[in-house]
């Protein structure tokens, strides 16, 4: 068997420890030991692509001065995770409620509602977003939104921005909703399906770290979706990026956590509104 397809060794704990110290550091994410099979496969994949045999020599060659090209390569295919339309579906119905109530108070129709999708990886969270806000478009023509999609992984910022699905990932998107902002592709053997280009319009996509970046301006979104990420986040990482998001929105604006999340003492100015929804009130 050629070299560039043999087997590679197994994940040492010196190498566990390499890997996991380099991505806490870069991403946030932490790496716990009962998830090394995981990391061994996706490391697999990487060392596979240089041609390179051995786990410890690829750390060697990915942690050097030589290897900052593929430092990109491996978080993306460390941190990539699963996700789906509309998930965590109480989410989406408090927010079409919330904006309802306040479209019909008078709100949100001087300016566009910005929204920022964090940690979007493969789009399914910000298009779902952007169906449901189309949806209210039909009852008050003058609202009108915008939504800033950020992910950490490169990879799958492609995927979304390509905006193309296999019939599986598409089964939680209602019929109605499939009809209206979904194309089908002309070869039926392939089972794929296109978001709509205005949809795909009101999305924009843009490489992110919530740990190391830049975050924009304060008060620049009246709602942030940073769902299913902070669990992988220790606890000083997790406070920082509570309060950096909490900074970018506008007083009233909502903050959306993953149901297994929680802001825990990190509630300045927060006040929580609905299951792992949060409130800026200050």
């Amino acid at each position: 068997m050629p070299a560039l397809f043999a087997q590679p060794d197994s994940l040492t704990d010196k190498d566990h420890k390499r890997v996991a110290s380099f991505v806490e550091q870069v991403a946030g994410i932490q790496l716990p030991v009962y998830k090394r099979q995981l990391i061994e496969t996706r490391l697999r994949k990487r060392l596979k692509a240089c041609g390179i045999k051995r786990i410890t020599d690829y750390l060697d060659f990915v942690l050097s001065e030589q290897g900052k090209a593929e430092q990109t390569a491996l978080i993306d295919v460390i941190t990539t995770n699963k996700t789906d339309f509309f998930r965590e579906p109480a989410h989406f119905d408090y927010l079409t409620g919330f904006i309802s109530q306040q479209l019909t108070r008078g709100h949100y129709r001087r300016a566009p509602l910005k929204l920022w999708s964090a940690a979007c990886s493969s789009g399914e969270e910000p298009y779902t977003l952007a169906m449901l806000l189309t949806e209210l478009q039909q009852d008050w023509p003058d609202f009108d939104f915008s939504i800033r999609a950020t992910d950490i992984c490169s990879t799958v910022l492609g995927k979304a921005q390509n905006a193309v699905y296999w019939h599986d990932r598409i089964a939680p998107i209602a019929e109605a909703l499939r009809k209206k902002y979904l194309l089908k592709s002309k070869d039926p053997t392939k089972k794929l399906f296109r978001i709509v280009k205005p949809l795909r319009q009101k999305v924009d996509f843009s490489l992110f770290n919530l740990i190391n970046g830049t975050y924009p301006g304060e008060q620049q979104f009246d709602m942030i979706f940073c769902r299913n990420v902070m669990i992988y986040f220790n606890e000083q990482d997790r406070a920082k990026v509570v309060r950096n998001l909490v900074s970018c929105l506008v007083p009233g604006g909502l903050l959306f956590l993953g149901h297994s999340e929680t802001v825990g003492n990190q509630r300045i100015g927060l006040r929580a509104v609905s299951p792992t929804v949060y409130q800026r009130v200050a």
